[in-house]
């Protein structure tokens, strides 16, 4: 359980962290001023994100890692569903881009790596599915096989 409770804070370092890297690279390419305005967006959100994990909401407790079973599949519809969107707005920029005769590798790139990993993970994920339930159809089949012989063995006695 103890692994549990600080997995509250997952969320709220992870949006730090994932800020001041781009408030780091909005100071170097735009001025410390905008990077100091970044940052402090940056601070906000993580101090929400760690509000919100206290909360028994359905994001509170998918964020404060305390999700059951229903939350886990909100979880995943959810992630489906923005990959969709993310990968249908990188096509809708690239065609715009490509339209106005601009360089478009950005939304290229955006949609090739979502495609790309959702391919990697469907094909990952759908084996260990497999694997596993091949591995509790085995597992059943052992047991089963143990309760006959047990059985056997004390009908003999």
């Amino acid at each position: 359980m103890k692994g549990n409770k600080g997995s509250r804070w997952y969320a709220p370092v992870t949006v730090i962290i994932g800020g001041s890297i781009i408030a780091l690279a909005v100071g170097i390419g735009h001025g410390s001023s905008k990077a100091l305005i970044t940052q402090i967006i940056t601070l906000v959100l993580g101090i929400g994100y760690f509000l919100l994990t206290r909360s028994n909401s359905d994001v509170g407790t998918i964020y404060g890692g305390r999700a059951d079973e229903r939350q886990h599949l909100v979880y995943l519809r959810a992630s489906a569903t923005a990959l969709r969107v993310m990968l249908g707005a990188a096509f809708v920029c690239a065609v715009i881009t490509v339209a106005l005769n601009d360089n478009y590798w950005q939304s290229d790139v955006i949609g090739s790596v979502g495609g790309v990993a959702f391919l990697v993970c469907l094909a990952a994920y759908g084996d260990d599915d497999d694997d596993r339930a091949h591995d509790s159809e085995e597992a059943m089949r052992d047991e089963t096989v143990r309760k006959a012989d047990e059985s056997r063995w004390e009908h003999d006695e």
